[in-house]
């Protein structure tokens, strides 16, 4: 007798479904789409990516080769046609500054400068937390003359990144020059930054604090440290 076989849909072969030409093309374009929307940002990092070592020289207080300086901007350049960025048009602004320096007075040294603001200020409007970037802003407005801008500049400056080792003397520095336009607001975050300084380079705020120009100012915002870190300035310096 022969023996009767009976498949049942668990034994069976898995049934396939394919997908409706909808399906497929709406699966196709969104492939395309993020295709798209990532390729522009692979473009503009490999741009970029040989010229890094270019800032970092300069940060590092060396001065690479005008070239390398005009190479690095120049890539930055061409990257922002692919994609936009804030940090990378910062850069190429100052990279400009670093070539005007390069650049005896005349017509180019002129055309640098301007290009280098413009740029900087794009990036800034992109990404406005950049206090390196405002701080240069700051140093080209107030060379141009514009010295109320370069209060503006200064104050984004220390609002956006106010315990920056790299910045806090140099803005001192600067505020002493301006201070004369600063608003009350303005003043107590220069005097912040002189606190914030002592924290980090008692001994340049201390000899600041004895300079006739600054020593008023900078008495003023030691006046508001804690009570600790008053007692250890004195024990550092033997005085308020």
């Amino acid at each position: 007798m022969d023996a009767t076989v009976n498949i049942t849909r668990s034994d069976a072969a898995p049934v396939r479904h394919r997908p409706s030409p909808a399906a497929a093309a709406a699966a196709g374009l969104l492939g395309c789409l993020l295709l798209a929307l990532g390729l522009p940002q692979l473009i503009a990092g490999v741009l970029t990516a040989d010229s890094q070592d270019v800032l970092w020289e300069l940060a590092a207080g060396r001065t690479p080769d005008r070239t390398e300086i005009e190479r690095a901007a120049d890539s930055r350049e061409s990257a922002g046609r692919w994609e936009e960025s804030a940090e990378r048009e910062t850069e190429r602004g100052i990279l400009l500054v670093r070539q005007a320096d390069a650049t005896p007075p005349g017509p180019e040294h002129d055309r640098l400068i301007a290009a280098a603001g413009e740029a900087i200020a794009h990036g800034l409007s992109l990404g406005p937390v950049q206090p390196y970037g405002w701080a240069v802003l700051a140093a080209l407005r107030e060379k141009a003359g514009d010295r109320t801008g370069a209060v503006q500049a200064l104050r984004l400056s220390m609002l956006s990144g106010a315990f920056d080792p790299d910045l806090m003397l140099w803005r001192i520095d600067m505020g002493l020059r301006l201070i004369g336009l600063m608003e009350p607001e303005t003043e107590a975050l220069l005097r912040g930054q002189v606190r914030k300084a002592w924290v980090m380079a008692p001994d340049k705020i201390a000899r600041l604090a004895q300079t006739p120009k600054a020593g008023p100012f900078v008495s003023h915002a030691l006046e508001e440290l804690s009570e600790s870190e008053v007692a250890d300035y004195v024990r550092r310096f033997g005085r308020k």
